[in-house]
């Protein structure tokens, strides 16, 4: 929690996540042997994405908030491991990475304009003076929280779809999991209104002495230049990236078959899915 913006984006979409998730793709074929491996880490993987969520509602610091948020992810990604189909868990690890990556480096401008405030209850109306992190925090967390019809809610779908009913305890965790997916709506839509449009309960000289120096029309923003070229970056690479791998699952026959001919895993029944209809709102909507 105390490391710089920069390091906290890396470690949070990157390091972090991505350590636990890569140590289960490479033993797949060890827990293939395992009668109860993926049971145990689906329950287990409910509970924490339940956990994070439910933590991160209950906060108020806006890095804390973005930290037990990661949290679930780290929990969500764990049981979309046990459907089976890591492809989506290749998607969700993108997904959550580039877009919690992007909305560190918003509430990076954030802090550095409040003058090292961390506390929303000390923040509000910041969309006068930071429209550009305003701008591209609401895409980042509307992805981050699965509002409908986003990548984030396409892929807690397709978890959802592909969980196990064969599973003991199977409505437990699917329980769990939507619980957690519904937090992630209430603590996106939560940080992004009492930042940027709740009443202005910082100090009086931040608002005086950004209205002096007036916006900056240039880049949109109270904050670097630098800044926004990298959560631009981060965006529009994300959305080619991702949409990329959902075409690539789609079309390619030799590298991913059963995702490529249009087939759910549906517990662990084949199902075949039309490819004219198949994910085609999301491109559209994109």
């Amino acid at each position: 929690m105390e490391a710089p913006v920069p390091a906290s984006a890396l470690i949070h979409s990157a390091t972090l996540v991505s350590a636990g998730i890569y140590l289960l793709l490479r033993f797949n074929n060890l827990f293939d042997h395992s009668s109860y491996s993926y049971l145990l880490i689906s329950i287990i993987g409910s509970f924490t994405a339940l956990y994070g969520g439910l933590t991160s509602m209950f906060q108020s610091d806006v890095k804390r908030i973005l930290a037990y948020s990661t949290i679930s992810h780290c929990g969500f990604l764990m049981v979309m491991y046990t459907t089976g189909v890591l492809e989506y868990v290749v998607l969700y690890l993108y997904i959550h990475g580039f877009f919690k990556a992007a909305t560190f480096l918003c509430v990076g401008n954030i802090i550095r304009f409040s003058r090292n405030i961390q506390d929303y209850k000390r923040m509000g109306f910041f969309y006068k003076f930071l429209p550009f992190e305003a701008f591209s925090c609401f895409i980042c967390l509307i992805n981050l929280g699965g509002l409908p019809l986003t990548l984030g809610f396409y892929s807690k779908h397709l978890l959802l779809l592909t969980l196990n009913s064969n599973y003991f305890l199977y409505y437990l965790i699917l329980i769990n999991c939507i619980l957690a997916a519904l937090t992630g709506l209430y603590y996106s839509s939560k940080l992004y209104y009492y930042v940027f449009f709740d009443f202005k309960k910082s100090k009086k000289i931040l608002y005086q002495q950004a209205q002096q120096n007036t916006l900056n029309s240039k880049f949109y923003s109270n904050t670097t230049f630098i800044a926004n070229i990298s959560i631009t970056g981060l965006i529009l690479t994300s959305y080619t990236i991702i949409l990329y791998l959902f075409s690539l699952y789609n079309l390619n026959i030799e590298n991913y078959s059963d995702f490529s001919k249009g087939y759910v895993n549906i517990n662990y029944i084949y199902i075949y899915i039309s490819q004219i209809s198949y994910l085609n709102n999301l491109s559209y909507l994109n």
